[in-house]
């Protein structure tokens, strides 16, 4: 008898063991998802969690799991066996935005406070988005208050179409023109619990774009490897692998097809402000791992990368419209210390003819760090000097961190008195005492900008502010929010707001690590739930401020930054280094922030810590000119890196920089008004322009300025030359308009230090101006109209032209709007089709003709023949000047035509 249970017994383990082989085994290690995605895995803790524990086919024969901080992981030794506890569709219910389901699961997994009913939403937004939203079916959870849009209408036809598997639930969307995956959570289970949510899909490729803010090559490429990034707003200076100032979580994916050659595109957005991290494997897949809110999951259909950009910025909102004079050189730096310093170098920068539109100082002008001052003594007359400034058409603007020093004498410091008294700062946990931080200031209380009565506040004191100092600009810093210590002085509780069970691998290992408990409570929710949205509201705020403060277009600069930022402020990449890799990772970090939707975008010109050199901050200031935002901007004890303190040689390298710059101002000034209009970026990749074209995709040591100018610059110490990937199009040499011949190809470029490479792609029309010694006088000048022609004798463009700095210009049409058509009958027509601005002249100059193969004998404008005109028949150049043609003519479509000599 015991001879048989023991037999038994063998056979019942026997079979146990067998099932959990059977539900183990992965066809190949790639598809193992991570069931220990927290540090610290062993086999023991892996099996406690009912997962698979086995070293991958080709591994390390370890028996722990040790991982770096960040980034760059390994294949899992623990993942999910197929039969973990999930949940099952247990309803299905048609509504007028598409499906609502039930789901539910019977068993709790291995996080406290599983939920195993939930609801999902299944919105069917538009013909290329839709949209699952997955929630407790029973209890309110945080929400991210974003303003998306509302959709109750199922729409009537899409791109995409939607399957769901019953048990285990999942939900599979594909492109219905090639069956391609554009989502699919079947690979791993979905979990859902109070503070660990969880939920996988496959990718199309392991090509993929986004994800920000990281500093990382534009090009995500999973194909070899595992990867993580994490989500959590936090000040730490520029850095590879960490989380930093801002939170984007969308990315794009490309969809790769070898037979067609086509290359499509779609995204995915996951509405979620709380700590996160991304897994990436090259399955391909990806993981998205939060540890609070819901569920919120945008698809994003494209099928262009154009599309899916102007799909997202459907949902965050479009960019801020920015004021004209902003695009101007921005000059500052961190330890002036003395007005006598500023003013001097002020001076030298006049004194060397470079232009400077935009002085900034930083809080060493502050009345010891406190918001809303400035130090008399240290920079008495400041006020005057920023009158100064401002009647010779300049402009000013200085730094605010949101720390409200809380130990001033009782009634010296009407920010934080009426502040407390208005109860408008973050509270401790379950009290009504503000948190005490450490900022400059020393012991500071943070205001709570999801509050409106902060709004008011926070106006009023600007507001005083400006009439002592008429600031034009807010630079909003600190703003992750940052602290000195972490959490508080009085540190943090001991509840799972400041310990939540998983703690995403952020950097410092701790989510109150250098900023405030997350226990702390504001005006909506708990910080927890709204740290990494704290830049955010600040921008807001500050925005509506200054429309109110100006009455004119408000200019924000903010360093932290969420999904939807664009609409109220720009953005910066925060503290970098002078070092000339720091200098071509602000290349790919802008191109990200442009993706984001914060258009006006650029990086501290020539290093803001440590030491540059003169080879570094020209090669910088020339790639800088190219910048949507332009700030030359040091930290203090640092040497002074002004253009002027330069060589003689130096400084001309860098006026002629500038001079390109300020000379296509018309040309960028028209993207920034499309962006916000109809959602095109302002600088771009160029697999944007050329998809099908594979060796643009991991390019990001060269960019786009639009669509028509390429922009290669030398990003190497001690180099002459620039290896750089000249598309398969026709393009010309800026400014010479000599057409280059090699294209298609990688072509090396003698680049001199005196020479940057930008050339202007065929087909296009670039509106440019005759540069003045500032953009308040130089407005005025002449236009001047590039047309690069195409290999059959065809260009466009157009130019938006307004006061530059009035509120609500384009909602209310008070501008100049112009088209301009090149035919390859040699006939220019520009038509005019929005005349409502006529607060300055407008006269076109001059216009060039580039690829121009046969010489011109004639010249008529609006028919009437025309003598000043020169054709170059060495380089196919047609030069028309001295026009002094008006553009606001009452003949709203005028001509330009040119007879040429048939050979």
């Amino acid at each position: 008898m015991v001879k048989r249970l023991l037999i038994t017994s063998l056979v019942f383990v026997c079979c146990i063991t067998y099932v959990r082989t059977q539900q183990c085994e992965q066809s190949v290690d790639l598809a193992r998802f991570d069931c220990h995605p927290d540090d610290g895995a062993s086999q023991q803790r892996c099996e406690a969690r009912k997962c698979c524990w086995r070293l991958p086919t080709q591994h390390t024969n370890s028996t722990e799991k040790h991982r770096s901080n960040f980034q760059n992981i390994d294949v899992p030794l623990c993942y999910y066996p197929s039969d973990f506890p999930t949940y099952s569709i247990v309803s299905n219910q048609t509504t007028d935005f598409g499906q609502r389901l039930r789901i539910i699961k019977s068993q709790t997994t291995f996080m406290p406070n599983d939920i195993l009913d939930l609801t999902v939403d299944l919105i069917y937004e538009t013909q290329q988005r839709f949209r699952i939203r997955i929630y407790d079916s029973f209890n309110k959870r945080f929400e991210v208050p974003l303003d998306e849009p509302v959709v109750e209408k199922k729409a009537d036809m899409t791109d995409y179409e939607v399957k769901l598997i019953q048990k285990p639930f999942a939900i599979l969307v594909t492109r219905k023109s090639t069956g391609v995956t554009l989502f699919d959570s079947s690979l791993s289970p979905l979990i859902f619990a109070d503070q660990f949510i969880q939920i996988s899909s496959r990718l199309s490729s392991p090509l993929l774009y986004g994800f920000g803010e990281h500093t990382q090559p534009l090009l995500i490429n999973i194909t070899n490897e595992y990867k993580r990034l994490t989500f959590w707003t936090r000040d730490i200076g520029v850095r590879p692998d960490t989380n930093l100032y801002g939170v984007h979580p969308f990315h794009i994916n490309l969809e790769l097809n070898k037979t067609t050659g086509q290359t499509n595109a779609h995204g995915q957005f996951i509405l979620n402000a709380n700590a996160m991290d991304v897994n990436l494997q090259p399955l391909p897949a990806l993981t998205y791992i939060t540890i609070g809110g819901i569920i919120d999951l945008y698809v994003f259909s494209g099928p262009t990368v154009q599309n899916v950009i102007q799909q997202y910025w459907d949902v965050i909102g479009k960019p801020l419209m920015p004021p004209y004079w902003i695009l101007g050189f921005h000059l500052c730096r961190w330890g002036y210390g003395t007005i006598e310093n500023l003013t001097e170098v002020m001076q030298r920068m006049h004194d060397a003819d470079f232009p400077v539109d935009i002085q900034w100082t930083d809080i060493d002008t502050m009345d010891s760090h406190l918001d809303f001052t400035y130090d008399n003594k240290t920079f008495h007359g400041l006020p005057e000097l920023v009158r100064k400034m401002k009647s010779e058409g300049k402009h000013y603007v200085n730094i605010i961190d949101p720390g409200i020093s809380s130990t001033q004498p009782r009634g010296t410091y009407p920010p934080y008195d009426e502040g407390l008294e208005q109860g408008v700062f973050i509270t401790k946990y379950n009290s009504t005492e503000p948190i005490v931080g450490e900022v400059w200031p020393g012991p500071t209380v943070f205001p709570d900008f999801t509050n409106p009565k902060t709004i008011e506040w926070w106006t009023k004191f600007l507001g005083a502010y400006h009439d002592i100092i008429p600031v034009d600009g807010m630079w909003i810093d600190m703003n992750e929010p940052s602290n000195f210590v972490d959490g508080s002085h009085e540190g943090c509780t001991n509840n799972n707001l400041d310990n939540p069970p998983y703690i995403p691998h952020v950097y410092g290992g701790n989510i109150t690590a250098k900023t405030v408990c997350t226990s702390a409570q504001q005006y909506l929710s708990s910080h927890y739930n709204l740290h990494s949205m704290y830049g955010f509201f600040e921008a807001k705020a500050t925005n509506i401020a200054l429309r109110k403060i100006l009455k004119k277009r408000p200019f924000v600069l903010s360093r932290s930054t969420f999904a939807g930022s664009g609409k109220f402020t720009t953005h910066w990449s925060g503290d970098n280094s002078a070092t000339f890799t720091d200098l071509y990772q602000s290349i790919p970090t802008m191109l990200n922030h442009n993706i984001f939707g914060m258009t006006f975008a650029g990086a501290e010109i020539c290093g803001f810590n440590d030491e540059t050199t003169e080879e570094l901050c020209t090669k910088w200031m020339q790639l800088g000119a190219f910048y949507p935002f332009m700030r030359n901007h040091n930290a203090i004890g640092a040497k002074a890196q002004d253009p002027a303190v330069f060589s003689w040689e130096a400084q001309q390298i860098m006026k002629q920089a500038l001079f390109m710059r300020y000379s296509l101002l018309p040309y960028w000034y028209t993207l920034f008004f499309k962006a916000s209009t109809i959602s095109t970026t302002v600088i771009e990749p160029l697999f944007f322009e050329y998809p099908n074209d594979e060796n643009t995709y991991g390019i990001d040591q060269q960019y786009l300025v639009g669509p028509a100018i390429l922009v290669s610059p030398n990003l190497f110490s001690n180099s002459t030359t620039v290896h750089a990937y000249v598309p398969q199009d026709v393009w010309y040499e800026f400014p010479s308009g000599i057409q280059i011949t090699k294209v298609g190809q990688y072509v090396d470029f003698d680049t001199p230090i005196q020479k940057i490479n930008v050339h202007v792609r065929g087909g296009f029309i670039i509106p440019m101006q005759i540069p003045g010694p500032n953009l308040a006088f130089g407005r005025g000048n002449p236009f001047e109209l590039l047309i690069a022609l195409s290999q059959s004798g065809n260009a466009s463009g157009n130019l938006f032209w307004d006061d530059g700095d009035s509120m609500d210009t384009i909602e209310t049409k008070s501008y100049n709007y112009f088209e301009f058509n090149m035919t390859s009958s040699n006939v220019l027509t520009m038509n005019a089709l929005i005349t409502n601005y006529k607060g300055a002249a407008m006269v076109l100059g001059t216009v060039k003709v580039l690829g121009l193969h046969k010489s011109v004998t004639n010249v008529n404008v609006n028919g009437k023949v025309y003598s000043n005109f020169a054709y170059n028949i060495d380089d196919d150049i047609l030069r028309i000047y001295g026009l002094n043609l008006n553009m606001l003519s009452e003949q709203t479509s005028q001509t330009i035509e040119w007879i040429t000599l048939d050979w």
